[in-house]
Protein backbone atom coordinates (compact mmCIF):
# COMPACT_ATOMS: atom_id res chain seq x y z
CA UNK A 1 0.00 0.00 0.00
CA UNK A 2 1.29 3.55 -0.70
CA UNK A 3 1.70 6.18 1.65
CA UNK A 4 -1.31 7.92 0.43
CA UNK A 5 -3.06 4.67 0.41
CA UNK A 6 -1.94 4.26 3.65
CA UNK A 7 -3.27 7.66 4.74
CA UNK A 8 -6.55 7.07 3.12
CA UNK A 9 -7.12 3.64 4.99
CA UNK A 10 -6.04 4.95 8.22
CA UNK A 11 -8.85 7.80 7.81
CA UNK A 12 -11.76 5.58 6.51
CA UNK A 13 -10.44 3.08 9.82
CA UNK A 14 -10.88 6.03 12.23
CA UNK A 15 -13.72 7.03 11.11
CA UNK A 16 -15.38 4.09 10.67
CA UNK A 17 -14.89 2.93 13.72
CA UNK A 18 -14.96 6.01 16.18
CA UNK A 19 -17.88 8.13 14.51
CA UNK A 20 -21.39 7.73 13.46
CA UNK A 21 -20.45 8.96 10.18
CA UNK A 22 -22.54 6.62 7.29
CA UNK A 23 -20.07 4.95 4.45
CA UNK A 24 -20.82 7.11 1.58
CA UNK A 25 -19.90 10.55 3.96
CA UNK A 26 -16.76 8.45 4.81
CA UNK A 27 -16.27 7.92 1.27
CA UNK A 28 -16.63 11.50 0.56
CA UNK A 29 -13.72 12.62 3.23
CA UNK A 30 -11.27 10.16 2.97
CA UNK A 31 -11.73 10.03 -0.80
CA UNK A 32 -11.90 6.55 -1.60
CA UNK A 33 -14.41 4.32 -3.26
CA UNK A 34 -17.44 2.52 -2.01
CA UNK A 35 -16.12 -0.78 -3.16
CA UNK A 36 -12.73 0.24 -1.66
CA UNK A 37 -13.75 1.21 1.55
CA UNK A 38 -16.14 -1.91 1.76
CA UNK A 39 -13.14 -4.27 0.69
CA UNK A 40 -11.27 -2.57 3.55
CA UNK A 41 -14.66 -3.00 5.80
CA UNK A 42 -14.71 -6.74 5.62
CA UNK A 43 -11.46 -8.15 5.07
CA UNK A 44 -9.72 -6.55 8.39
CA UNK A 45 -12.77 -6.70 10.21
CA UNK A 46 -13.81 -3.04 10.96
CA UNK A 47 -17.22 -3.98 12.63
CA UNK A 48 -15.68 -5.81 15.09
CA UNK A 49 -13.26 -3.09 16.05
CA UNK A 50 -16.23 -0.62 16.14
CA UNK A 51 -18.56 -2.49 18.01
CA UNK A 52 -15.45 -3.01 20.63
CA UNK A 53 -14.75 1.05 20.76
CA UNK A 54 -18.62 1.89 21.35
CA UNK A 55 -18.41 -0.83 24.35
CA UNK A 56 -17.62 1.22 27.26
CA UNK A 57 -16.96 0.55 31.01
CA UNK A 58 -20.49 2.24 32.11
CA UNK A 59 -22.19 0.65 29.33
CA UNK A 60 -20.91 -2.89 30.65
CA UNK A 61 -21.77 -1.64 33.97
CA UNK A 62 -25.64 -1.04 33.68
CA UNK A 63 -25.83 -4.18 31.39
CA UNK A 64 -24.98 -5.93 34.45
CA UNK A 65 -27.30 -4.05 36.36
CA UNK A 66 -30.09 -4.33 33.97
CA UNK A 67 -29.21 -8.72 34.18
CA UNK A 68 -29.20 -8.84 38.08
CA UNK A 69 -32.75 -6.65 37.94
CA UNK A 70 -34.18 -9.41 35.79
CA UNK A 71 -32.81 -12.20 37.90
CA UNK A 72 -34.40 -10.50 41.48
CA UNK A 73 -38.01 -9.93 39.32
CA UNK A 74 -38.21 -13.39 37.68
CA UNK A 75 -37.76 -14.68 41.58
CA UNK A 76 -40.16 -12.16 42.80
CA UNK A 77 -42.75 -12.96 40.08
CA UNK A 78 -42.44 -16.22 41.38
CA UNK A 79 -42.43 -15.11 44.88
CA UNK A 80 -39.90 -16.99 46.03
CA UNK A 81 -36.08 -16.26 47.09
CA UNK A 82 -32.89 -16.88 44.51
CA UNK A 83 -31.83 -19.97 43.99
CA UNK A 84 -28.66 -21.33 44.22
CA UNK A 85 -28.01 -20.95 40.05
CA UNK A 86 -29.15 -16.97 40.18
CA UNK A 87 -27.62 -16.58 43.77
CA UNK A 88 -24.40 -17.73 42.06
CA UNK A 89 -24.74 -15.37 38.90
CA UNK A 90 -25.20 -12.52 41.33
CA UNK A 91 -22.05 -13.18 42.90
CA UNK A 92 -20.14 -13.60 39.35
CA UNK A 93 -21.85 -10.46 38.07
CA UNK A 94 -21.43 -8.24 41.27
CA UNK A 95 -17.81 -9.46 41.30
CA UNK A 96 -17.76 -8.26 37.37
CA UNK A 97 -19.05 -4.86 38.38
CA UNK A 98 -16.74 -4.28 41.08
CA UNK A 99 -14.02 -5.17 38.87
CA UNK A 100 -14.81 -3.03 36.32
CA UNK A 101 -14.91 0.07 38.63
CA UNK A 102 -11.63 -0.74 40.11
CA UNK A 103 -10.39 0.50 36.07
CA UNK A 104 -11.23 3.82 37.32
CA UNK A 105 -8.33 4.63 39.60
CA UNK A 106 -7.02 7.50 41.24
CA UNK A 107 -3.28 7.69 38.87
CA UNK A 108 -5.58 7.25 35.67
CA UNK A 109 -7.95 10.08 36.11
CA UNK A 110 -4.64 12.21 37.30
CA UNK A 111 -2.48 11.26 34.23
CA UNK A 112 -5.81 12.49 32.61
CA UNK A 113 -5.89 15.96 34.32
CA UNK A 114 -2.56 16.35 34.14
CA UNK A 115 -2.28 15.94 30.25
CA UNK A 116 -5.60 18.72 30.02
CA UNK A 117 -3.85 20.65 32.14
CA UNK A 118 -0.51 21.23 30.06
CA UNK A 119 -2.37 21.23 27.13
CA UNK A 120 -4.55 23.90 28.23
CA UNK A 121 -1.64 26.24 29.89
CA UNK A 122 -0.10 26.36 26.25
CA UNK A 123 -3.72 26.74 24.41
CA UNK A 124 -5.02 29.67 27.37
CA UNK A 125 -3.04 30.11 30.43
CA UNK A 126 -5.53 32.37 31.68
CA UNK A 127 -8.50 29.58 31.40
CA UNK A 128 -5.91 27.00 32.73
CA UNK A 129 -5.44 29.25 35.83
CA UNK A 130 -9.12 29.41 36.65
CA UNK A 131 -9.64 25.75 35.95
CA UNK A 132 -6.87 24.12 38.16
CA UNK A 133 -8.48 24.81 41.55
CA UNK A 134 -11.74 22.89 39.88
CA UNK A 135 -9.52 20.46 38.72
CA UNK A 136 -8.06 19.49 41.93
CA UNK A 137 -11.37 19.55 43.66
CA UNK A 138 -12.09 16.92 41.50
CA UNK A 139 -9.46 14.86 41.72
CA UNK A 140 -10.39 14.90 45.17
CA UNK A 141 -14.03 13.95 44.87
CA UNK A 142 -12.77 10.88 42.72
CA UNK A 143 -10.11 9.55 45.90
CA UNK A 144 -13.43 9.63 47.89
CA UNK A 145 -15.87 7.90 45.46
CA UNK A 146 -12.78 5.20 45.21
CA UNK A 147 -12.20 4.81 48.85
CA UNK A 148 -16.19 4.20 49.02
CA UNK A 149 -15.97 1.62 46.05
CA UNK A 150 -13.39 -0.51 47.83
Amino acid sequence: MGKKKEKEYQDAYELYCNTNLQKGEICKVVGVSPQQLGKWIKDNDWDLDKSANETSVPKLIREYYRNLSLINKAAAEDKRPLDSSETDQVIKITNAINSLRKKYNLSNYHAILKEFAEWLMKANLDHAKILAPDMFEFLQEKSKEIRNDS
